[in-house]
């Protein structure tokens, strides 16, 4: 089950460029400050801009630069707005065979020394009603995404599909087995340790991953 929220886009005009600034979804962002991290280990400050669809990757507009600096998907690693990070991640579940479609900036929930990555997915979807499709009514689909521990690369899997349901216990307990007694509560369908295909909203599922990504952080 996924979860819809309305569409609420940050919108500020900016006279000094003569240009706007909105945070729609972390891969609809123009002119908002941020920090800006390279694959290459770079640290870049300025006004970021991602369009949607990755026509141009990512642009920075750097204090005292008067043109933006361009920089395509696989030199960027993430970007950082206030307190929150949005890392560059791909969809290993996704139905397209081309990987740069199956690419997304997705915030990070977890924190940067965790075993198991834990990461929220924004996307407008838009759907079309009337007898000529006249009207329409865009939303907010927000869906939640894992890193695995066995996984050093960017690839992420939906938490509610085959890669862990059905039978999560079997799935779940054995991707933590170095730790013996949490794999044995997964294992177990112990409360807070389990969620089924069917009948668990995406929430009810981050709460219980929440417990088992804090104690596998734990047990080292």
């Amino acid at each position: 089950m996924k979860t819809y929220l309305p569409v609420i886009a940050i919108m500020i005009t900016l006279a000094s460029c003569k240009s706007a600034a909105w945070f729609e979804t972390p891969n609809d962002v123009s002119n908002i400050n941020g920090t800006l991290y390279l694959v290459n280990g770079e640290k870049l400050e300025g006004k970021l801009s991602v369009d949607d669809g990755w026509a141009d990757g990512v642009r920075l507009y750097v204090p005292g630069e008067n043109k933006a600096r361009r920089y395509p998907l696989h030199e960027v690693k993430g970007y950082q707005m206030r307190s929150d990070y949005y890392e560059l991640k791909e969809v290993k579940d996704g139905t397209s065979f081309s990987r740069r479609f199956r690419l997304h900036f997705m915030r990070r929930l977890t924190p940067e020394n965790s075993r198991i990555h834990l990461y929220e997915y924004l996307d407008k979807e838009t759907t079309h009603t009337g007898t000529r499709r006249e009207r329409s009514v865009t939303s907010l689909e927000k869906t939640y995404y894992i890193q695995l521990p066995s996984e050093k690369g960017d690839g992420v899997w939906d938490i509610g599909l085959t890669r862990f349901v059905p039978n999560f216990d079997d799935k779940m307990s054995e991707l933590v087995k170095d730790c013996p007694a949490l794999a044995q509560k997964i294992a177990n369908k112990e409360k807070g340790y389990f969620y089924p295909q069917i009948g668990y909203s995406d929430e009810e599922r981050v709460d219980i991953l929440w417990k088992i990504i804090n104690e596998y952080n734990q047990c080292r």
